[in-house]
């Protein structure tokens, strides 16, 4: 073989090769990319052969499925929600024209049927897929009650197992029918109020006291104080030459820590905090999970970070020279979500062991083959048990004897704090209440924020949390096969 033919044969070899190289690539590797293009009619084409898995609640009701019908002679499936409008942000939808969010999205490669050694054969053959189930933790009897409660509110509730990580209700309000995306998706973008934000993760709000439950267990933690120590409020406490005053300016004098907790006292917590400073403040925070993503199975675009924000940056938990005093009662820049302070409450009623949160039980194929579950898994030690133990005590008589009054159930001992965080406006209020329940063998934790509210915590969110707390004890074994 002359030199000329080699090298032609060579080059014609590397070409060849490259060809292959990139033809795998936008059919395997890339393709996952261009899937989630919803102005790719390629891609919308073929997701219309998918027959999707179904979205399956813990108590077996059908949440998503995908439903036949015929166009030109071809079969072709579309997603169809039985329950329209319930855990509407959750769920989330999937449409070839709005593309997907939600657990639509996050799970899409099973739903989809796009996972195994079959996945690529099946892209390159273009046959029709069909996806694997997914079962949730979520619970729709505690979903909605959570959604019933929330009725003509905006605002979120979230609850939880604190033990496992299971998330039993994730609500947010308003909300809107999954079945009119492919409808009509302009009238759900022009509602107002955000309807497509999922205000359970993706809200940030100021949690106001709700924040105390960090602080007290950052004091607690540092030896320095004790449940039973001692304060004396003047009703007003100085911090840079600005005042810190009690809600209602109101002076207790003489108290403990316990009371502090009880009855929210905002001077007692900023002295506290002042005492503390950003760093010791901080390093608890983190413990919390503050300033760090919240891990739970959803697209991360649609859960956001808690933590201290400025003009919409968001700021290292312990920095020196911050006012601690403020952090300390919930203020000076901090913005949470609802899934957050349920991992807060989760973390105490679980002897300071911080669980991650998730939805996801198992997936299914069709013939039963369970091809990914999850477990619980922990995050992270905010406390010994002997202080999470004293913190929960402290919370019991939030419930039983101070603000969060509201949130008890007859017959059983409920640990929670309150939170009433300000708006701007005087008389509009953000209204918090985060706890769990049974106090002494927790079983559930939840979180609850009202937004432009006239009311307090006590008032507006610990009564929803006290029954959504009562919904999540009552509801036993599920048995039977899922229902549409």
């Amino acid at each position: 073989m002359n030199r000329s033919i080699r090298i032609l044969y060579l080059t014609l070899a590397v070409g060849f090769a490259v060809l292959v190289l990139m033809l795998g690539y936008w059919q395997v590797v890339a393709a996952g990319g261009l899937d989630e293009r919803a102005d790719n009619p390629y891609t919308m084409e073929r997701q219309r052969l998918v027959d999707r898995g179904r979205i399956i609640s813990a108590d077996k009701v059908i949440l998503a499925e995908s439903i036949t019908y015929r166009e030109k002679g071809t079969k072709y499936y579309r997603r169809y929600y039985p329950q329209g409008a319930l855990a509407a942000q959750v769920v989330g939808y999937a449409t070839p024209e709005q593309g997907a969010t939600g657990l639509e999205q996050h799970y899409n490669r099973y739903l989809a049927g796009s996972y195994g050694t079959g996945a690529i054969l099946d892209r390159l053959r273009e046959e029709t897929k069909e996806g694997a189930d997914i079962r949730l933790t979520l619970d729709t009897r505690v979903q909605k009650t959570a959604e019933a409660l929330l009725a003509h509110r905006h605002g979120a509730v979230v609850a939880i197992e604190p033990r496992t990580g299971k998330v039993l209700a994730l609500a947010s309000s308003p909300a809107f029918d999954l079945n009119d995306v492919s409808q009509d998706f302009a009238s759900i973008r022009r509602q107002t109020g955000a309807p497509l934000l999922n205000r359970a993760t993706g809200g940030l709000y100021p949690p106001g006291s709700t924040f105390k439950v960090v602080t007290v267990t950052a004091a607690l933690g540092t030896g320095t104080w004790s449940a039973g120590s001692t304060f004396d409020d003047k009703g007003v406490y100085v911090v840079d030459g600005r005042p810190i005053y009690n809600a209602a300016k109101h002076r207790f004098g003489l108290h403990n820590l316990t009371d502090a907790l009880t009855f929210s006292i905002n001077t007692t917590f900023a002295q506290i905090g002042d005492t503390l400073g950003g760093r010791t403040l901080g390093r608890e925070m983190t413990r919390f999970g503050f300033a760090l993503p919240t891990e739970i199975d959803l697209p991360s675009g649609e859960v956001a970070v808690s933590g201290r924000y400025r003009n919409g940056t968001l700021l290292p938990n312990d920095q020196r020279d911050e006012d601690s005093a403020r952090i300390a009662i919930g203020q000076e820049n901090l913005q949470v979500t609802p899934i957050q302070m349920a991992m807060v409450a989760g973390a105490i009623a679980n002897g300071g062991r911080m669980m991650r949160p998730y939805l996801m039980r198992r997936t299914i194929t069709r013939d039963g083959v369970v091809i990914r579950q999850q477990y619980p898994e922990e995050v992270g030690s905010v406390a010994s048990a002997y202080i999470a133990s004293e913190v929960g005590r402290m919370m019991r008589n939030v419930v039983s004897e101070g603000t969060g009054a509201r949130a008890g159930l007859a017959g059983l001992s409920v640990a929670g704090k309150t939170g009433t965080a300000e708006t701007g406006d005087p008389k509009r209020n953000q209204a918090w209440f985060i706890g769990y329940a049974p106090a002494d063998n927790p079983k559930v934790a939840v979180a609850v924020v009202i937004e432009d509210t006239s009311g307090t915590g006590g008032t507006q969110a610990a009564p929803i949390a006290g029954e959504v707390m009562r919904m999540a004890l009552s509801i036993g074994p599920v048995q039977g096969e899922p229902t549409g």
